[in-house]
């Protein structure tokens, strides 16, 4: 009779719990306030059972130990705790609720005291939620790791041994703190952008984003922002930064004079590999490792020439620099934001190597560096 009374009180606050969960009415740790109407959604962001980060697996019986701090369901946790993680079963659909948080009655997130990036840069935001969207959300290479795989190699003298280095997807942390976190490329001789501090009330991940689905707050950036009312109005935010930084004969919005630069450096990309490397190259998002041998010269990777049989082959030090750069940018699609001054130096620079080994049929008239 115990047990039945004792697994009555368990559904209960089983129950509750997942109303206050959905309804986003439950208490909240008070330094660490849920909002109100924060949901619960499937198929949304962090629940989203159909996409990719979640399926990854599905052939398989576990999740890699290498994977599973940010596609386990609570591989996050035990990161934290451990410092590491144990294979993990396949997940159905998106992160368990106790990924995140460590209380699901009071909703509090696991503490995380700092981040540590792939290159070994410290540090803490001073936002405990901050730091627990960074430890996933920083990328898995960075300036260390580039520079390690091109030691001691001639420039401009492609090697079969060097292979293409994928920061991942959704480095977000890493653009938001520059420099401190060195994720991008940065080269020798450049100084660049740190933390991009925002205003108060959006200077934290959540302060900008719902942290289960990931969506903007497009309404704060209004607040601030004249004529910002959808997402699509955020391109023509340009803020104080001055100078034509493509070359084009006009200042747009950040994330338009970026959009320019990264086109012509995609451009650069595959002219120099052609007059470098003997080999067209082109980027497709339909399979690791994403850049293939362009074999017909089309200027696109087709289904056919998908393959790791038919990975580019005549990567140099400087291609896989500016190739790594354009893939840390296209990564963070809210890098234009995350930090704008820090995205133009890493795309500049990238190019304005690129043009330094004149194969890359580009010139940096008229451009400007942040």
């Amino acid at each position: 009779m115990a047990a039945i009374i004792h697994s009555r009180k368990l559904g209960a606050i089983v129950a509750a719990v997942l109303i206050a969960t959905l309804s986003g009415i439950g208490p909240s740790r008070s330094d660490e306030k849920t909002e109100a109407g924060v949901r619960l959604e499937f198929w949304k962001g962090h629940f989203d059972r159909g996409s990719m980060p979640f399926h990854e697996w599905d052939k398989q019986k576990e999740i890699p130990a290498v994977c599973v701090r940010c596609h386990g369901a609570n591989g996050l946790p035990e990161f934290v705790k451990e410092g590491k993680n144990a294979p993990a079963p396949h997940v159905k659909n998106g992160f368990a609720c106790t990924n995140c948080h460590a209380d699901l009655l009071t909703y509090e997130r696991h503490t995380v005291p700092k981040v540590t990036f792939p290159g070994g840069m410290s540090l803490d935001s001073g936002n405990n939620d901050t730091n627990l969207c960074m430890t996933c959300h920083q990328g898995r290479e960075s300036s260390a790791s580039v520079n390690k795989a091109i030691a001691g190699l001639a420039l401009d003298t492609p090697d079969a041994k060097l292979n293409f280095l994928h920061v991942h997807y959704f480095p977000a942390g890493a653009t938001r703190y520059g420099t401190e976190a060195k994720v991008a490329y940065e080269y020798d001789g450049k100084k660049y952008a740190g933390k991009f501090d925002h205003m108060p009330n959006v200077s934290s991940c959540t302060g900008c984003h719902n942290p289960h689905d990931g969506e903007v707050k497009i309404e704060r950036c209004g607040g601030c922002h004249d004529g910002v009312k959808t997402l699509a109005d955020l391109s023509n935010i340009r803020m104080s930064t001055k100078g034509d930084f493509d070359g084009n004969g006009k200042e747009e919005g950040l994330a338009r004079e970026i959009a320019n630069l990264q086109g012509e450096l995609y451009t650069a990309i595959q002219t120099y590999a052609k007059n470098v490397g003997g080999t067209p190259l082109a980027f497709t998002k339909a399979l690791y490792p994403y850049w293939y041998a362009d074999k017909n010269g089309n200027g696109r990777i087709d289904p056919e020439e998908i393959s790791m049989a038919n990975k580019y082959p005549a990567y140099t030090p400087r291609l896989m620099q500016a190739v790594y750069n354009y893939t840390f940018v296209l990564r963070d699609p809210g890098a234009a934001y995350h930090n704008g001054r820090y995205t133009l130096q890493v795309l500049y620079d990238s190019l304005e190597s690129l043009a330094a080994s004149g194969k890359a049929g580009v010139t940096m008239q008229g451009k400007v560096r942040p």
